[in-house]
């Protein structure tokens, strides 16, 4: 898993970038903004808005495309400033349809300098039958930094009604602090191999659908922990059979792993933990993702 190669996220040979964001958030006046603002292809960004007195900023991000199929190769990079706060989030699910000859591939590259503050809580990634998807997420930050970033994966409708027919989900996260290496989180779902079905209760709990959260945090004690789980566990009394748990970094910071049969289960276990840790860091409200 460490030494893992980077070609398991890129093409061979290369292919022409699908799509491509570039994002620079500093300070303007009283509030973050963007210095720098790029997009190309098939990625597209909403106006910014302002969801509270913070000054934080809010982006959306679209896909005009609808979807992404086989082959597709698409670049995200945001830097934030020191003193700048950003929320970002796109339009709606992401579906990745059949990639019979190729497979999607997504690299992420977060920046943040100084006590910068990144919060990414994208909505699910659906994939259909047949669908592989490759993302790996790079995060480089300084130690003073906050960082929140979420995924949400679920299996497409088929016309049998069968679930976990796509052939791979691949999300491999990569944070360093300072320069170090600090988290890698590497998680590869391939429900139609064979081996799949023996481990699949072990796995997901007999769930179809998993979420993945990391937040690195200088702020992060052990009482604002507890307080994480405990809204974790509050988000999922008399909520169905979701499950969820919160495993603290060595850095200060956690992840949050959870399992369910809903997108919404494990939106509400997410929420429930982002929001702990902005409004006793920052003193900001719950998230509000109204996708304009």
């Amino acid at each position: 898993m460490w030494g893992e190669s980077s070609a398991v996220f890129t093409h061979e040979p290369p292919h022409e970038e699908t799509g491509v964001l570039e994002l620079g958030i500093g300070i303007g006046g009283t509030k973050s903004v963007a210095k720098r603002q790029y997009h190309e292809g098939a990625f597209k960004i909403i106006r910014p808005h302002y969801l509270d007195d913070s000054g934080q900023v809010y982006y959306t991000i679209a896909n005009p495309g609808g979807g992404y199929v086989g082959g597709d190769v698409y670049r995200m990079e945001v830097e934030v400033e020191p003193d700048a706060s950003v929320l970002l989030t796109d339009q709606s699910a992401a579906k990745v349809y059949r990639t019979p000859d190729d497979y999607v591939v997504q690299n992420v590259e977060f920046t943040l300098h100084g006590n910068a503050v990144m919060e990414y809580i994208p909505d699910q990634l659906i994939l259909y039958r047949e669908a592989d998807f490759r993302q790996q997420i790079t995060v480089n930050m300084d130690a003073e930094s906050q960082l929140f970033m979420s995924d949400i994966v679920t299996p497409g409708w088929s016309p049998d009604g069968r679930q976990f027919l796509y052939e791979q989900a691949h999300l491999r996260n990569v944070v360093r602090v300072d320069g170090k290496l600090a988290v890698v989180d590497n998680v590869r779902i391939e429900p139609t191999k064979e081996l799949f079905n023996d481990v699949k209760e072990s796995f997901l709990g007999q769930h179809t659908h998993f979420a993945t959260a990391i937040c690195i945090d200088p702020n992060m004690t052990p009482e604002l922990l507890e307080k994480v789980r405990d809204a974790v566990r509050n988000s999922l009394e008399g909520k169905g059979t979701a499950s969820a748990s919160v495993t603290e970094t060595e850095v200060p910071g956690f992840v949050l792993r959870g399992v369910a049969d809903w997108t919404e289960d494990l939106m509400r276990i997410i929420k429930a933990a982002a929001n702990v840790v902005r409004a006793e860091t920052r003193g900001q409200g719950p998230i509000d993702l109204r996708q304009y």
